[in-house]
């Protein structure tokens, strides 16, 4: 199975109950997402493959999935740690100036002055917002917060960001 085509919207992080549920730590920020979902990819160290979801709810910020012909918390146990994924087809649509974090992931990041500062290679979510760590020209890792104030530009069909950083940030 070829899931080059296929992005990465969550992550089981555990066992949930006894009768064969996962808890999955969602890569999404629209968690209701979890309802529109029939058939996911499970890649992990102890599975591979297509799972029918037959139930998904939420739970606190997590999603609690059923899977068919997943009974027992053994057999759901062997799910832990595998990454959800779906067609890139099946994504929900987001509103203007809104991205995946596969979408940002590895954009090049330059100054207003079109200075190389270096490439996004994770973002980390907060209580308040993202910040985008990016990898700079001297292999340092540098932290940008992701602000309007600060993201001037996403250019994604030339693969790059326009940063305008606050002082200081660029020379620490």
């Amino acid at each position: 199975m070829d899931t080059s085509q296929m992005v990465v919207i969550g992550k089981v992080t555990a066992p949930f109950g006894v009768r064969g549920s996962v808890k999955v730590e969602p890569y999404s920020d629209y968690l209701e997402r979890c309802h529109l979902l029939d058939w996911v990819w499970l890649e992990g160290q102890n599975a591979a493959g297509y799972m029918r979801v037959i139930k998904a709810r939420l739970h606190k910020n997590a999603w609690v999935l059923d899977f068919e012909s997943c009974e027992t918390r053994q057999q759901a146990e062997q799910y832990k740690n595998a990454l959800l994924k779906i067609p890139h087809s099946e994504r929900v649509s987001l509103p203007p100036d809104t991205y995946y974090f596969d979408q940002i992931i590895g954009l090049e990041a330059f100054t207003m002055g079109r200075e190389k500062i270096g490439v996004v290679k994770d973002i980390i979510r907060t209580g308040s917002n993202d910040v985008y760590v990016l990898e700079g020209e001297d292999q340092r890792e540098i932290l940008v917060p992701a602000l309007k104030d600060v993201v001037k530009e996403v250019n994604l069909e030339e693969g790059h960001l326009l940063l305008e950083l606050p002082p200081g940030l660029k020379d620490s």
